[in-house]
């Protein structure tokens, strides 16, 4: 599966969907990563640093796709559930 990557949303997206894939909860992937659960968090949903998100930007105006191939097979329903935008209240089903 190849991924087209131009903006800070799909690579969350992904990032997303490869660890709902392969059964981990936020905070198993933070303990795993050494990364807090708020930052995996923020970059599951997107949010974009300056420096990454400019990056981007630039790859986007040179036309150079960026594309990401993850080495965990991702089924269409962690890529759906991945898409969904997740309620601000509340606790979400794989946190």
């Amino acid at each position: 599966m190849s991924t087209l990557i131009n903006r800070t949303e799909t690579l969350g997206q992904l990032i997303r969907a490869v660890r709902i894939a392969q059964g981990l909860t936020r905070d198993e992937l933070a303990n795993a990563s050494g990364f807090s659960p708020k930052f995996i968090s923020h970059v599951e949903a997107g949010k974009a640093t300056a420096q990454f998100g400019r990056v981007l930007q630039l790859l986007g105006e040179l036309g150079i796709r960026l594309q990401a191939e993850p080495s965990t097979q991702v089924p269409p329903e962690a890529l759906k559930a991945a898409s969904r935008r997740r309620r601000s209240s509340g606790r979400t089903p794989d946190a």
